[in-house]
């Protein structure tokens, strides 16, 4: 894909219809959608056994209109919500205007966190590993969340499986969508799919990480600062 090609497709699919490519069992921006998000968002963070406090600085990537970052914000201290797509942050603004513990903050989409060394203390991201289009990219979010996190930080981030039963559930999503009008099969929705433990293993030792299955199709990577 050429270079801002995935930020282009993002745009427009705000522009389109925004939760629907966040969260395709939704049609609008509307109480339901935030309100699933934050049962979601809780339920992750138990899974991984994690907690966040009212000091904590968190990195969400992929923050979308701003579905999970509301719950963030109820339970951080501060939250810096980066996107891909700036017509995603603009209405993430406008529906996170009461929250005034956000920045929000635009990427390119290549994998770089515009962020200093050892400045947060956790990076969350969840649906959107799946869409970003190169291993690369998806490698270097992760080296880059390492990267930010202070001593005893952790990021929790989600990816694809690898595998014949992941790949043919995808592929019978992506089919799905497409018979219904979507543009699924367009790069920067299918993205890439990285082999989680040789990425699990390029961590530097100062950092141990592990793997949670989640369901057929995705596992997390938790990833804690020993430092």
């Amino acid at each position: 894909m050429k270079r801002g090609e995935s930020k282009r497709y993002w745009d427009e699919a705000a522009r389109d219809n925004a939760a629907w490519h966040i969260a395709t069992g939704h049609a609008s921006e509307d109480e339901g959608f935030f309100a699933r998000g934050a049962v979601e968002t809780d339920h992750y963070l138990a899974l991984a056994g994690l907690t966040l406090h009212d000091t904590d600085v968190i990195v969400e990537i992929g923050s979308g209109v701003g579905r999970m970052t509301r719950r963030l914000s109820e339970l951080a201290g501060r939250v810096i919500a980066t996107d891909v797509s700036g017509e995603m942050l603009g209405r993430a603004r406008a529906n996170l205007r009461d929250r005034g513990n956000v920045e929000f903050v635009e990427v390119s989409g290549e994998g770089e966190l515009p962020l200093d060394d050892a400045s947060t203390d956790a990076v969350f991201s969840y649906i959107t590993m799946q869409h970003v289009p190169t291993v690369a990219a998806q490698e270097r979010y992760f080296a880059e969340a390492l990267r930010i996190l202070r001593p005893g930080g952790w990021a929790l981030i989600q990816y694809r499986r690898s595998g014949l039963v992941p790949r043919a559930l995808d592929w019978a999503g992506h089919l799905g969508h497409l018979l219904a009008g979507r543009r699924t099969l367009h790069r920067a929705w299918r993205g890439a799919r990285v082999d989680l433990t040789a990425l699990r293993a390029s961590a530097p030792a100062t950092y141990s990480v592990e793997l949670l299955p989640a369901g057929r199709r995705h596992a997390w990577i938790l990833a804690r600062s020993l430092n």
